[in-house]
C-alpha cells in the first residue's frame, strides 16, 4: 500500500467528525493515510484510518499563513522521511513550495501532486483584505510556475480549468470534486412542499451573501412574505457579515435566519427540509454544495460562472441567472415555486449529477486512477 499524505492548513478536529472519518476510512482501504495539518496544540494523532500532525497554528492569520507554507521545511521534512511518503498531494500550487524544494534538492524522494481548484489566489484575495496585493501576486506567479513545473500530477475540480493548466507546463491531469459524505447527504423526505431557501457557505463578498438578502426581500414583497431564507456558514470576513445584518436591521427585515457554521449531519437534515439551495458566487471552481444538495435531491439556484454551468447545469439540476442580475434570480425564484412538475424534475436530475461525481466508491477509485497514473 502506498503511503498517501494531504498537506496543506484543511482544519481538521482532533476528534474527527463523521464526514472527515468516512472519507479517511473509504481511502484508508487502498492507502496509509496521513495528514499535515494545523491545530491551537501541536499533537500527532493517530484516528485509525488516518495519522495527522498537527503543528502549531498561530491566531494571527498572515503569520500563520507563512509560517505553515514558506518556514517549516524541516518539520516537513523529518516527517515525511520518518512515515516514508510515496505521494504528497498538497491543497493549491503555494502549499506544494515546501515539498517542491524537498524534491530539488533530492531529501526526498515521492509524487507530488497539486490540486487545482480555480484560481486560488483569486479566492484568497475576494474572502480577505490583504495589504501589498501586487506583490503578493507576483510572488505567488513565480511560485506557482516553479511549483507545477516540477510536479507530477495536478488533480483539478473543473475540466476545463485544469486542462489548460496541465497543458501550459505538460503535465498530466485527473478530475474529480474533492470529496462528499454520500453515507451523510442523502434523501430523507418530500422537499417539494416546503417554503424554506437555502444558502450554504462562508459569508464573505465573493459568495454574494448581502445581494441574496436584498433579492429575497424584494420576492418576499411580491409573495405575501410566505418564504424563509437560511443561511449557514462561517465569517471570516466579520465587517462583511456586519454589513449584511445591518442591511437587515435598518430594513427590519423578517425571515432571514444565520445558523453560522454548522456540522454536515445539520446541513444535510437542513437541505432535506428545504425547497431549494442558493448561491451568488461571482467565482468558483467546482462547488462541493451544489453535489451536497444534489445527493439530497434539493434543486439549486445559481450564477453562470464556470464550475456551476458544467456540470450543474448542463447535466440538469441547477437553473441559472446572470451574476449580479436580481431580476433574473427572482425571476427564477417565481418559476420554481410556481412549477411543482420542475421541481421534481431538477430534484430527480440533481441527484443523477451528484451521485456521479461522489457516490459510493467513486472517491476511493479516483484516487486509485492517481496511482495508478503516477506509478503506471
Amino acid at each position: 500500500m502506498k503511503n498517501l499524505l494531504f498537506y496543506g492548513t484543511t482544519p481538521y478536529a482532533t476528534t474527527l467528525n463523521s464526514s472527515d472519518f468516512n472519507k479517511f476510512s473509504e481511502l484508508s482501504k487502498t492507502f496509509n493515510i496521513f495528514v499535515y495539518s494545523s491545530n491551537k496544540n501541536a499533537q500527532y494523532i493517530d484516528h485509525k484510518v488516518v495519522k495527522i500532525l498537527y503543528i502549531k497554528k498561530f491566531n494571527n492569520f498572515l503569520f500563520n499563513y507563512l509560517y505553515f507554507y514558506f518556514f517549516n521545511i524541516f518539520s516537513f521534512y523529518k516527517f515525511v522521511k520518518k512515515e516514508n511518503i510515496d505521494i504528497v498531494s498538497t491543497k493549491d500550487p503555494i502549499a506544494a513550495l515546501i515539498p517542491t524544494l524537498i524534491l530539488k534538492l533530492r531529501l526526498g524522494d515521492f509524487k507530488l501532486v497539486i490540486e487545482h481548484h480555480g484560481n486560488f489566489l483569486n479566492l484568497l484575495l475576494n474572502q480577505r483584505k490583504l495589504y501589498f496585493q501586487k506583490i503578493i501576486i507576483l510572488l505567488s506567479k513565480v511560485i506557482s510556475n516553479f511549483t507545477y513545473k516540477n510536479c507530477d500530477l495536478i488533480r483539478g475540480v473543473h475540466r476545463e480549468q485544469t486542462e489548460v493548466i496541465a497543458r501550459k507546463f505538460n503535465k498530466m491531469s485527473l478530475v474529480f470534486p474533492a470529496w462528499v459524505d454520500f453515507t451523510t447527504f442523502y434523501p430523507k423526505n418530500n422537499k417539494t412542499k416546503s417554503k424554506q431557501i437555502l444558502f450554504v457557505g462562508n459569508i464573505i463578498p465573493r459568495k454574494g451573501v448581502l445581494f441574496l438578502i436584498k433579492s429575497f426581500v424584494i420576492f418576499q414583497k411580491t409573495n405575501n412574505f410566505l418564504y424563509q431564507l437560511t443561511i449557514i456558514g462561517d465569517t471570516p470576513n466579520i465587517e462583511y457579515f456586519e454589513e449584511c445584518q445591518k442591511f437587515i436591521t435598518d430594513n427590519n427585515i423578517k425571515k432571514v435566519k444565520f445558523c453560522g457554521p454548522t456540522d454536515p449531519d445539520e446541513i444535510a437534515e437542513v437541505m432535506n427540509n428545504s425547497a431549494l439551495l442558493v448561491m451568488a458566487s461571482n467565482f468558483e471552481g467546482l462547488p462541493r454544495v451544489l453535489i451536497e444538495s444534489g445527493l439530497c435531491k434539493l434543486p439549486s439556484l445559481a450564477t453562470n460562472i464556470e464550475g456551476i454551468v458544467t456540470p450543474f447545469n448542463s447535466e440538469g439540476g441547477t437553473m441559472i441567472y446572470e451574476t449580479d442580475n436580481s431580476n433574473e434570480f427572482i425571476k427564477n425564484l417565481e418559476i420554481f415555486f410556481n412549477n411543482s412538475q420542475l421541481q421534481s424534475e431538477l430534484a430527480v436530475k440533481a441527484n443523477q449529477v451528484s451521485n456521479s461525481l461522489s457516490g459510493s466508491g467513486v472517491f476511493l477509485n479516483n484516487w486509485k486512477n492517481v496511482r495508478d497514473r503516477l506509478y503506471e
